[in-house]
């Protein structure tokens, strides 16, 4: 799949989650993610879309997956850093946010 096929399914998925059609993002990103298995922004999006569906535990699957990623592109020498390092505070955000949820 080329760069343009990942954008524009990419856009698909986020233009469902933000029209509040969570139920198709999830699975506009989660096919996404079994081509490009490694994709952040589809991690991002399925966690957010798994959050305002309603299911907590999904979503905060998908936002450890997001850090790991992160992490990852912070231990390499890439031109987005500072991407990476406001992504990393976003994500641990999230983070925090479903395990005080979940713990109630």
């Amino acid at each position: 799949m080329n760069q343009n096929e990942i954008d524009a399914k990419i856009g698909e998925a986020w233009k469902a989650h933000h029209a509040g059609n969570q139920e198709t993002a999830i699975e506009q990103f989660l096919r996404l993610i079994e081509d490009v298995p490694d994709h952040i922004d589809a991690y991002w999006g399925l966690g957010l879309s798994y959050r305002d569906a309603g299911n907590q535990e999904s979503a905060l699957e998908a936002f450890h997956k997001v850090k790991e990623l992160v992490l990852v592109e912070l231990e390499s020498e890439g031109g987005q850093r500072g991407r990476y390092f406001m992504l990393n505070r976003m994500v641990d955000q999230q983070i925090e946010q479903m395990n005080d949820f979940l713990v109630g």
